[in-house]
């Protein structure tokens, strides 16, 4: 017997309304947030290919995971649904399904629940035992908000690629891109796998997705799980975008302090080179209480700092520095905000987001204002 034949509650099995109207989100690009929908290779992509393909093998598969894509649009519609078809990757043993594969929905700002795959669409779906090679998905949720029109955001999988996706509203419903965020410009982050958003519970929860609620403000992901260790090609490339702040998060993934010394200050100056006021802000990993103690730790956050203070000694007003060491609180009591001495989960990733808000809010809002959205 299985758990949803005790429990319905943990029933995902999705029944389609007569009424439904299924549209895809390829048809509405300017509902589309933090990723491009690739028409030649019918996937969804966070890095044009030839760029990726030109980074390594890693930023290439990476560049397919939609972690920060998001859908956003406005109805009337009684309910809203989605599918999602991606191709089949093994799942991970330390991070959700719906963190992996789902997507999380938010109605006004207000989380309005989750959508995933069951076990047996993965396993249907994987070659090793016949499947079909492509995981095939959807559900529905019911906003609290029932009549009028209502705004709704979809945070896109983290660890998957998309090839398709589409958006179910009752026939002859509105259907309309959403209101503009407040800050329109995004805010770029470059970093490592917490950046992409392992291991959150699920799609939002990641410190990049709260801030942007917290905010109202666009954002880029550029989090490469393993991936981020500012080679050239990718430190152009970031160069040439044009965000509101550029967020350099790549402590993890530098094999050692040698490479931040080789690295870090070279990325903030290919990029300052190209942005002489765009606001820079240079972060350190996230760790437990502690760990800034232990030798190899300690140095990899000398070089940050080094980074730092030289760029504050080359007279850069516009550079700034997030120590997010310790951010994840205390072992004690086993509220450590980590699920693997690494990676954060959702508890992680609030303290994070928590860390990282203060100078965020003072570089995108003129005055000092308080953080009024549900994180």
């Amino acid at each position: 017997m299985g758990i949803t034949n005790i429990d319905k509650n943990f029933d995902t099995t999705f029944f389609a309304p007569n009424d439904i109207e299924w549209l895809s989100v390829a048809d509405f690009p300017s509902m589309v947030y933090g990723v491009e929908y690739c028409k030649e290779e019918k996937i969804y992509r966070r890095l044009p290919k030839s760029v990726a393909d030109s980074v390594s093998a890693g930023v290439s598969l990476l560049s397919k995971h939609t972690a920060g894509g998001r859908i956003r649009f406005v109805t009337d519609s009684p309910y809203v649904a989605v599918r999602l078809e991606e191709p089949f990757d093994l799942p991970m043993s330390h991070m959700t399904i719906v963190g992996t594969y789902g997507v999380s929905m938010f109605v006004e700002g207000m989380f309005s629940g989750i959508i995933m795959p069951s076990y047996e669409q993965i396993r249907n779906a994987d070659p090793a035992v016949n499947g079909t090679g492509t995981i095939i998905f959807d559900g529905i949720r019911y906003p609290y908000k029932t009549e009028g029109l209502y705004q709704t955001e979809i945070y896109l999988p983290l660890y998957s690629a998309v090839n398709e996706i589409f958006i179910g509203v009752k026939k002859g419903s509105t259907f309309e891109p959403a209101v503009a965020y407040k800050h329109k410009k995004p805010v770029l982050f470059y970093g490592s796998s917490i950046t992409q958003g392992g291991c959150a519970s699920k799609p939002g929860d990641d410190y990049i997705g709260r801030i942007s609620r917290m905010l109202d403000t666009d954002f880029v992901n550029f989090g490469f799980s393993g991936n981020a260790k500012a080679e050239k090609v990718i430190a152009e490339y970031i160069a040439k975008q044009d965000p509101s702040v550029f967020v350099l998060d790549y402590d993890h993934n530098a094999p050692d302090a040698d490479y931040l010394k080789k690295t870090h200050f070279a990325l903030y100056k290919t990029i300052r080179a190209a942005h002489p006021a765009t606001p820079i802000v240079m972060m350190t990993m996230p760790t437990i209480e502690g760990y800034e103690l232990r030798d190899f730790n300690k140095q990899r956050r000398t070089e940050i700092i080094k980074s730092y203070e030289k760029a504050k000694n080359n007279d850069d007003k516009n550079v700034y520095f997030v120590d997010c060491y310790g951010c994840f609180g205390k072992l004690k009591n086993g509220e450590c905000g980590t699920v693997d001495d690494c990676h954060p989960d959702s508890l992680g990733f609030l303290r994070m987001a928590e860390r990282v808000y203060p100078v965020l809010n003072k570089l995108l809002n003129e005055e000092k204002q308080t953080c009024n959205m549900p994180v």
